[in-house]
């Protein structure tokens, strides 16, 4: 009897451990892997994950126009991307100033968004001098830029469920649309190897 007795209390005891650990480790259930913030936290994130973001996008479209981007389609769509995604990082950053008081981007902040960066379309760490040496110009743009693109829809998606500015909103969904024809346009351009010289 006492030994049942010490196997109930010992199952207590683990039970009860399990329970404190389980409410310990929920205060830290924003930095998990996949947790997606709420309210001005995600607009922040957001912010701070789309501005370097377009950035790259601004450097992978320029780097291919000084390589010799010739396809017409495509050097629209370069166009369209130095022109518009500049003025949407100008957008952002002056609501961030005039939301959370700076506008200055954090360069970890778009971590909290609990994306890796191959879900953001971010992991191609040498683009723009893979970019810079292509032998094939276009159709490495066409390949590199869809997989970019497709990494800005997935965070303009969030936004568009989550962000707690409805300015916010209307930008992921402008985001989505433009981004989903360009990549309509790209796409018959982005098969074959990409070949580097």
């Amino acid at each position: 009897m006492t030994t049942l007795r010490r196997g109930w209390m010992a199952a207590a005891i683990a039970m009860g451990l399990i329970a404190l650990l389980s409410a310990c480790g929920g205060d830290d259930s924003s930095s998990d892997a996949g947790a997606t913030p709420s309210g001005d936290a995600f607009d922040r994130a957001f912010i701070d994950a789309m501005v370097p973001h377009h950035e790259s996008a601004i450097e992978m479209a320029t780097a291919a126009k000084e390589a010799g981007l010739s396809q017409p389609e495509l050097v629209e769509v370069a166009d369209d991307i130095l022109a518009m995604q500049q003025l949407e990082i100008n957008q952002m950053k002056d609501w961030r100033g005039e939301w959370f008081g700076s506008s200055t981007i954090d360069p970890d902040g778009g971590e909290a968004l609990g994306l890796s960066r191959s879900q953001m379309g971010m992991d191609m760490e040498h683009d723009v001098g893979m970019l810079e040496n292509s032998t094939n110009i276009d159709t490495d743009f066409a390949q590199m830029m869809i997989t970019h693109h497709q990494g800005a829809i997935t965070m303009a998606k969030l936004a568009a469920d989550n962000a707690e500015h409805g300015e916010l909103k209307d930008l992921a969904e402008e985001i989505i649309s433009a981004q989903e024809r360009e990549i309509g346009v790209m796409r018959p351009h982005a098969s074959g190897t990409m070949n580097h010289g």
